[in-house]
């Protein structure tokens, strides 16, 4: 942009450029000098004589024309010019041509007034028609009879693409054109606005017929059944299309498994405005169900439908609310719909209108329509009410028709609720209901219904002002066009979903390995067997995942408190006579931890000054002083060696307390307090000539070492406890406590936990420190490890201290600290910590188990979609010769039989198309983690040649960045060369580049995006779609390619 800038004078003047005309300017095609017009749609615009612009735009009837008046252009027609559009004959006038008429017709470029000629020879049945013949140069005749407006197919198709990705309205639409046409607002335009909306409409259902065959039908259009214009996700089963022989038999039978999300919307709603005569084009033909049917059975079992209050403790107001919602002046107020939870795609029958709230007979009808067909054997239903939704489920199903019935009644179906609505619910739900704990539901999250909804809300102000039938048929259009972006979306999301799922299954796995390896065979295999009755029985065997009830009162907290408290403050010590070698080093430890104390103190008063605060300090700093005082005693006795950086350390001391500087920089007193505090000098502080000095025959490296492994493992056991009694108390604190006064003292507990762990932890480093000058390469490495701030957390929570509040912390995701994998065996024999831990074992297991599951589905969804493409292009071209024009007297035309064997040939090769690129994109992926490929033979050739081709073009460029780093040298520096003599000259290999190319292949690393690490450089090679042609050994294929070094 900062370049444009300058040039913007220029730019402007080359904009204005085309309001005026060359005074020699004549006609480009003969010379004229008479050649006062120009079209604006022709390119350059070049100036024309009235004759060569009516001729050469004979097959051009609908560009814009303007007039030359001396002055400026002003807008003209061609029209006004005498010119004549003549049907029939490719643009040539008829031996039998019928009387000129006039005619509106709008294109993508405005509206345009022409004299339009109709063929009157009759060569074909039905040419006669005008509306056939306005069709046959793609001009859609705003009525059947004698049409006096059309739009063209290229107006129609633009509207109906902007509406679909951009939720353009009509009436936006129309006025773009009309604005188009006339800026000014000066010229009488004709207002064809109804008949737009009405052509519009009827169109585009058109359009949806021809893609889903019905053209090719020979009983016709008219025997449409339910749900045959609608979109399958190729990724879910369907039996006789991409699923294998045998499949009920298989010992894998849940990858075989439907998965689908129910929801409602209220946002969808449509206004009584009395019209009665609006019914949909296509009833129940794609996506909505047939109005008729519905709404008897609605009338049918509305008395029956007694609503009772649900026994869930959900927030959520679906159930409370589905007689109360606001209906006054609407006849819908929502709808429900039933999708794949796996890709998102609406169910063919799975969108139905609801007149009052969210309620069972509604909900309940939408779902055993969307799955009308389907059988499968299983079924997993997510929905946001599921808990209360699936009680009496089964006798509410024996009330409806028995084609409605027969595919719930053969299938056996499990509900779960969506992952983020079931935080709303209560407890009983949170486990029995979870996706992260039902077994073979991978990662399904449930939550992609919510998804839809944000696509398709947006034409709610439209459609809620429609009549019942135009609104039918726009959701069923907005839907089709969301059901086939998913469709060709499929390559890309699959291909994530495995990298990701390959990922978090390699770290969740191994996470929770190390974590059963903590424990013993025995105790894994009975919470193993706890988690496997609990899959068989959720609603009524002992939960394996719920968390144990460690609430606790704020009287208990306190009591506990205080008496940590007092154990802290006690003094006195024995003398040193009765002290031996480890229990001086127990004693020395015992003032660390004092010492530690005071320093945390310090700080705490320095955060709120206060002169009382300041006088205990000063007590407790003499107390200190004092105990150290008496140890000193024993050192001497047991550590002689140590007087001499006892001493240095006091001088250290005594130099910092008078130096000016520190004086200076220190205002307060908290500073003095810590620097009159010596360091003990305990074993582990020693520099290393005064250890060796220290008596052999006392052991006390050995026993200090020791007693620091004890000290870090009885940290991490303190910490563990203190953590859980501090997320108990924040429970607490938010479920009970409601005032002021309540909330102010369960917030200074709070505060004294977080104190006393933050001193835990500080305990914990220390041990640490100590070992590791002790005992640098021990055992003990493996097992204690560096405690970092965001490993001080609760088993439950994330690493910003939130519980699963993160984005990227899901219970699917989540890690637990490494301070929960360090369980020693019967550690405090705490009741809460142990099942707590059981708790954590499951969820691991859960974690690891989905994301395996990940694996397995989205492999088998891969394998189905492909499989999918390969049968519907076979469909396809089994429609090519299904009707035999020759015995429909209406439409014996060979041109029409051409179009229905052209069309299915191009619908089988797209969808062959189709399965080809997804190939291509998952093929890599696929063999690089080992995966068998089980797809078609063509599929899995396309697949390893696009590989290939890849590879091949990447060795190539290894090969030439070797040979540009050998001859760098001779041309004088740098890292990098791109010499054009180089990248010429790449047709042979020396020895020396085949090796470094060798050497760069040995220690490459591919990730999923073609990126090559390669020396610590990154290669990042564009291998697009138009990188996937013929491989070559030519420099011209190397300098196709975008290297970035």
């Amino acid at each position: 942009l900062l370049e444009w800038l300058p040039l913007r004078s220029n730019y402007i003047d080359e904009l204005v450029r085309h309001d005026g005309r060359a005074s020699n300017a004549s006609c480009h095609v003969c010379s004229s000098a008479d050649a006062p017009w120009r079209c604006v749609d022709c390119y350059g615009s070049p100036s024309t004589c009235q004759t060569c612009l009516v001729d050469s735009h004979k097959r051009l009837p609908l560009h814009r024309i303007e007039k030359w008046n001396r002055i400026f252009w002003e807008k003209t027609t061609l029209r006004s010019l005498g010119f004549q559009v003549h049907l029939g004959h490719a643009g040539e006038p008829c031996a039998s041509p019928g009387p000129q008429q006039y005619l509106v017709v709008y294109h993508v470029n405005g509206f345009h007034l022409i004299n339009i000629i109709y063929c009157g020879c009759s060569t074909s049945p039905g040419s006669w028609q005008k509306r056939n013949q306005l069709m046959r140069v793609r001009w859609y005749p705003a009525t059947s009879k004698d049409p006096g407006t059309a739009f063209t197919f290229a107006m129609l198709d633009q509207f109906h693409e902007l509406t679909l990705q951009g939720k353009l309205s009509a009436h936006d639409y129309y006025q773009g054109l009309a604005h188009m046409s006339d800026g000014s607002g000066v010229r009488n335009l004709p207002k064809r606005y109804d008949e737009f909306l009405r052509s519009a409409r009827c169109y585009r259902h058109l359009v949806l017929a021809k893609r889903s065959g019905r053209a090719h039908d020979p009983v016709g259009i008219d025997d449409t059944k339910n749900g045959q214009l609608a979109l399958d996700c190729p990724a879910c089963p369907h039996p006789g299309k991409n699923l294998p022989d045998g499949w009920e038999k298989s010992p894998t039978l849940w990858i075989y498994m439907l998965v689908l999300a129910i929801d409602a919307n209220f946002r969808l709603k449509s206004k009584d405005r009395g019209v009665s005569n609006d019914p949909p084009l296509g009833p129940g033909w794609a996506y909505l169900v047939d109005p008729i049917p519905y709404h008897e059975q609605l009338r049918v079992q509305y008395a029956k439908d007694i609503h009772k209050r649900g026994t869930c403790e959900s927030t959520f107001q679906a159930m409370e609310k589905a007689t109360t919602r606001l209906n006054d002046g609407y006849l819908v107020t929502g709808v429900g719909a039933v999708i794949c939870a796996r890709s998102g795609m609406v169910r063919k029958n799975g969108v139905g209108d609801l007149q009052k709230g969210e309620r069972y007979i509604n909900m309940d009808y939408i779902f055993l329509s969307s799955i009308v067909g389907a059988l499968v054997t299983l079924m997993l239903v997510t929905y946001d009410i599921a808990c209360q939704w699936s009680k009496k489920l089964t006798a509410r199903v024996r009330e409806y028709p028995l084609h409605l019935q027969a595919a719930f009644f053969y299938t056996i179906i499990h509900v779960a609720v969506p992952k983020f609505h079931l935080k709303g619910h209560g407890e009983s739900c949170q486990s029995p209901y979870s996706l992260n704990f039902l077994r073979h539901s991978a990662r399904t999250d449930g939550e992609g219904i919510e998804r839809g909804w944000s696509h398709i809300n947006p034409i709610a102000m439209a459609t809620r002002e429609m009549g019942p039938g135009f609104r039918h048929d726009t959701i069923d259009d907005h839907w089709s066009a969301w059901n086939w972006r998913k469709v060709i979306g499929l390559g890309t999301i699959l291909s994530r979903k495995l990298i990701e799922a390959e990922q978090m299954h390699t770290k969740h796995q191994a996470k929770f390995e190390e974590l059963s390896a903590t424990f013993e065979p025995a105790v894994v295999a009975e919470w193993g067997a706890m988690v496997d009755i609990w899959q068989s029985d959720p609603l009524h065997a002992p939960d394996p995942y719920a968390d144990p009830d460690t609430h606790v009162s704020l009287a208990d907290l306190r009591k506990e408190l205080a008496k940590e408290e007092e154990v802290a403050l006690a003094e006195g010590a024995p003398t040193i006579d009765d002290l031996t070698a480890s229990s001086f080093l127990v004693k020395g430890l015992e003032h660390e931890e004092l010492r530690r104390s005071f320093a945390a103190l310090v700080a705490a008063k320095k955060a709120k000054p206060h002169t009382i605060q300041t006088a205990v300090l000063q007590e407790r700093k003499t107390a200190l002083l004092s105990k150290i005082k008496k140890w000193r005693k024993a050192q001497l006795v047991f550590m002689p060696c140590a007087a001499i950086q006892v001493a240095q350390a006091e001088e250290e001391m005594t130099a910092a307390a008078s130096d000016p500087a520190n004086a200076t920089n220190t205002p307060s007193s908290e500073q003095r307090l810590l620097l009159d505090v010596p360091p003990l000098c305990l074993p582990s502080e020693l520099a290393d000539n005064l250890k060796s000095a220290l008596p052999a025959r006392l052991k006390l490296l050995e026993k200090e070492t020791r007693l620091r492994l004890a000290q870090a493992e009885d940290s991490l056991a303190e910490l563990r406890r203190l953590l859980r009694l501090k997320s108990s108390s924040l429970t607490f604190k938010k479920i009970n406590n409601v005032g002021q006064r309540e909330n102010t003292r369960a917030r200074s507990v709070i505060v004294q936990f977080s104190s006393k762990i933050a001193l835990t932890a500080e305990r914990y480093r220390a041990a640490r420190a100590a070992l590791k000058r002790l005992n640098p390469n021990g055992d003990w490495t493996s097992r204690l490890q560096p405690l970092l701030v965001k490993d001080v957390r609760g088993i439950d929570e994330d690493e910003d201290g939130g519980k699963k509040k993160s984005k990227n912390q899901s219970e699917g995701r989540r890690e637990i600290s490494w301070i929960w994998t360090r369980i020693r065996s019967g550690e405090g024999g705490d009741a809460e910590i142990d099942a707590g831990i059981r708790v954590e074992w499951a969820k691991a297991q859960a974690r690891a188990e989905r994301w395996q599951e990940e694996i397995t589905l989205v492999l088998e969804e891969m394998r189905r979609t492909l499989t999918y493409c390969d049968w519907k292009a076979a469909w396809w071209r089994d429609q090519a010769g299904l009707r035999n024009v020759s015995e429909d007297p209406t439409h014996a035309q060979e041109q029409v039989a051409s179009g229905l064997r052209a069309y299915a040939e191009k619908q089988a090769h797209t969808w062959e198309a189709i399965g080809v690129s997804f190939a291509e994109k998952w093929y890599r992926t696929v063999s690089a983690h080992g995966h068998a490929i089980e797809w078609p033979e063509r599929y899995r050739i396309a697949g390893q040649a696009a590989r290939s081709t890849v590879a091949g073009k990447r060795r190539r460029t290894t090969l030439a960045l070797a040979r540009m780093r050998i001859d760098n040298a001779e041309l004088g520096g740098g890292d990098f060369c791109e010499d054009p003599a180089i990248m010429s000259e790449l047709a042979g290999a020396t020895e020396e580049e085949e090796q470094m190319v060798g050497a760069a292949d040995a220690s490459t690393r591919e990730d999923t995006d073609g990126a090559v690490v390669d020396g610590g450089e990154s290669v990042f090679i564009d291998a697009g779609e138009d990188d996937f042609g013929a491989v070559d050994s030519s420099a011209s294929d190397f300098e196709d390619f975008d290297i970035n070094l």
